[in-house]
């Protein structure tokens, strides 16, 4: 005798699967976003943990990321998006005359690191078309060279003497770039 099946039953176990395969994903994705944050942290004790996770949750495509490859275009937008902020930010710095205490000694600082930001957006274009052709070489060794732009930014500074007023800009963008170098690092491993 074979077993028959009644519709509701059929579909009630249709939709209690799509439940589940719904609800597996958000955790899936969850979980690698865990998982990629504490690679990268305990490969790299300079990156906070829970930086890596706020900035990579804070984004809206993270949660249609279930591969480390999207993950990492992801992390490598908000480098770019990040630098393109930071030059907002000094622009607005510089047009309001708010460079520092005495904003005089400080323009030549600022605009520096206006100019090394711009800068930055190349190399982190560069590191998104290695990442993107699979060639883990290329992306690395840009991102590496775009997380050095903000220690020169703050070396513009310290030759004068003088407090950053990107101080925290810059730290930011240093612990995304180190989001990105784990992802490469990860993607290179597997």
């Amino acid at each position: 005798m074979s077993p028959t099946f009644s519709s509701p039953s059929l579909s009630s176990i249709f939709i209690v699967f799509l439940f589940l395969n719904t609800f597996s994903n958000h955790g899936a994705n969850g979980d690698l976003i865990s998982d990629v944050c504490k690679y990268a942290s305990t490969s790299d004790p300079q990156l906070k943990y829970e930086f890596c996770i706020g900035s990579l949750l804070e984004n809206p495509a993270s949660k249609d990321a279930h591969d480390l490859l999207k993950l990492g275009e992801i992390s490598m937008q908000a480098c770019l998006q990040n630098a393109t902020s930071i030059q907002a930010y000094i622009d607005k710095m510089l047009s309001e005359g708010k460079q520092g205490p005495d904003p005089k000694p400080y323009l030549h600082p600022i605009k520096f690191c206006f100019l090394e930001y711009g800068v930055c957006h190349d190399f982190v274009n560069l590191a998104i078309e290695g990442f993107r052709v699979k060639d883990y070489s290329k992306a690395n060794k840009w991102m590496g060279i775009a997380m050095g732009v903000p220690t020169e930014c703050e070396k513009g500074f310290k030759k004068r003497g003088m407090p950053s007023s990107l101080t925290k800009q810059d730290d930011d963008f240093v612990q995304l770039t180190k989001i990105s170098l784990g992802i490469i690092r990860m993607v290179v491993k597997k």
